[in-house]
């Protein structure tokens, strides 16, 4: 190419800049002692890295233009395709080779090369680039190859739809703020531009987004409950103002309790600043709760009253945020029906939860907790005790009334865990109380020996195939129909963990005390009826 030497000259003179201010950068004292970056000067340091990011940027333009031209040279076809010549498929598996990077930045690399580059015609005329105010501005090295890879994206996709002088001075307002804006700042641009371009893009992008959302919860090993969540604008911008208002409200009172209640006022706008950035990590001021490495802040106590200082980190925060709406939306009047029907429940020994002493575990979650947080929750939260310890009377309802009470169900799902059916792991917040003898046909009770808690999935199973529940010693038992298994042999239904437990271990204490050994009985052989 022509200008291959003037861009390797550049190439020189950043080069020679590099070798400058690394020089630069060393102390006069450590020059003796290497070149390392342990022994430069602060500034020094900065300097070299400046000046490396601006070689790094020259050598990717170089790499773009090479990867595009590749890329022509490996569509051809025929014997004279370069790609193939060389034992590859495509161009870009020929880069990823030369690179030892990813496949998807080798056809990053192609993809801003033809972008930037010129182009000939079928005529053989010179054209301009496709986005030539981006190619310039990328070959100035003003703009990153992660910033013109967002902004080359945007302009080919809303291309056909947008107007063309439009689509012009979107592309030279972007290769503009991208140097001062960033990355992150560059797509925040680019969503608001192409609500503006593309108009009638907006719905169909945002019922796509719609579609793509997704909220995972699960207990890992460690007994941490883990949630992995992706929430369309609509749907998330309710949660992230409910929580950045409550992380932005304790992160003033951390900064009133430093600097006392009289600069609440005078720093009102910084603090407003500091809520706003809260989920992020990012404090606004210095009197708000700094951020650390991955956003862990947490609040300064070197000044003020260190006890009245704030400790959390911001993720803490946003996961007691989190944690808080949670509680007020299970005991909220307004609530929808479906939760003003449950509560949490913790289950623990009356003695332990007088004595502090002890664990205790709640429906739904494997880990238990200690006996001291179910005695915040009922000091905190209001929470009613429900006795049911041994010998405590059993609720009866007969045929009184046909739903179980809550009450009940707490009761059956001490006893069952979750969904009785013999290996089913739904927890207790996906199963319902049921009656083992029918309420219509066989006019059951709804009382606790004629209850069990099924998911719907497993209620159908009994329903529609004729199995048969019993329980006996506060234990259910499934019996198939005749055309799985001719013998109808019980299966043993689950059993929560914490009553398993706790009756294992006492029965082992029993027959030490009486001087022999615990056996466990079979889980498939049902006790005599």
């Amino acid at each position: 190419m022509n200008d291959s030497p003037r861009a390797l000259q550049s190439l020189e003179g950043l080069y020679a800049n590099l070798t400058e201010a690394w020089s630069g950068a060393l102390m006069a004292e450590s020059r003796e002692v290497g070149s390392d970056v342990r022994v430069m000067s602060d500034d020094g340091l900065v300097r070299a890295t400046e000046a490396l990011a601006r070689l790094q940027r020259s050598v990717q333009v170089l790499q773009a233009r090479c990867a595009a031209e590749l890329a022509g040279r490996s569509r051809t076809g025929d014997e004279s395709d370069v790609a193939k010549k060389h034992g590859f498929a495509t161009a870009e598996r020929l880069i990823v080779q030369a690179t030892g990077g990813r496949y998807a930045d080798a056809a990053r690399l192609v993809s801003i090369g033809e972008a930037t580059s010129g182009r000939r015609s079928f005529t053989g005329e010179v054209l301009p680039a496709r986005h030539p105010h981006l190619a310039t501005a990328f070959e100035s090295g003003a703009v990153s190859i992660d910033a013109a890879d967002l902004i080359r994206r945007f302009l080919d996709r809303v291309a056909i739809r947008a107007d063309r002088d439009d689509l012009g001075d979107a592309e030279v307002l972007l290769v503009e703020r991208a140097p001062v804006v960033g990355v992150e700042g560059t797509q925040r641009l680019i969503r608001q531009l192409e609500a503006h371009l593309d108009p009638d893009g907006v719905k169909p992008r945002e019922d796509e987004l719609r579609s793509a959302r997704s909220l995972k919860i699960w207990q890992d090993a460690a007994g941490m409950i883990n949630l992995r969540g992706a929430f369309d604008p609509a749907s998330g911008a309710p949660i992230k103002l409910a929580i950045e208002t409550l992380v932005g409200a304790e992160l003033h009172a951390a900064r009133d309790a430093r600097s006392g209640f009289g600069a609440k006022a005078s720093g009102a706008a910084g603090s407003d600043a500091a809520a706003a950035d809260a989920t992020t990590g990012q404090a606004a001021d210095a009197g708000s709760v700094g951020a650390g490495p991955d956003g862990a802040g947490s609040a300064d106590a070197s000044r003020g009253d260190g006890v009245l200082a704030e400790d959390r980190s911001i993720a803490q925060m946003n996961a007691d945020a989190l944690a808080d709406i949670a509680w007020l939306s299970l005991s909220s009047a307004d609530a929808p029906p479906a939760l003003r029907a449950v509560t949490v429940i913790a289950r623990v020994d009356g003695d332990d939860l007088a004595s502090g002493t002890g664990h205790a575990t709640i429906d739904g979650v494997e880990h238990p907790v200690s006996t001291e947080t179910v005695r915040e929750w009922a000091m905190s939260a209001g929470i009613s005790p429900l006795y049911l310890a041994e010998g405590s009377e059993r609720v009866q309802l007969g045929r009184s009334r046909r739903l179980f009470s809550s009450a009940q169900k707490a009761v059956l799902v001490a006893r069952d865990g979750g969904c009785a059916w013999p290996g089913c792991q739904r927890p207790p917040s996906h199963t319902q109380a049921h009656h083992i003898r029918w309420w219509k046909r066989d006019e059951g009770p709804t009382d606790l020996e004629n209850g069990i808690m099924l998911c719907a999935h497993h209620h159908h199973r009994v329903h529609d195939d004729g199995w048969k529940i019993e329980i006996r010693d506060d234990r259910s038992w499934f019996i198939p129909p005749v055309h799985p298994d001719p013998h109808q042999v019980p299966r043993a239904g689950n059993t929560a963990p914490e009553h398993l437990a706790r009756e294992h271990l006492a029965a082992g204490r029993r027959a030490r005390r009486a001087g022999r050994r615990v056996s466990i009985p079979a889980a498939s052989a049902a006790p005599a009826a």
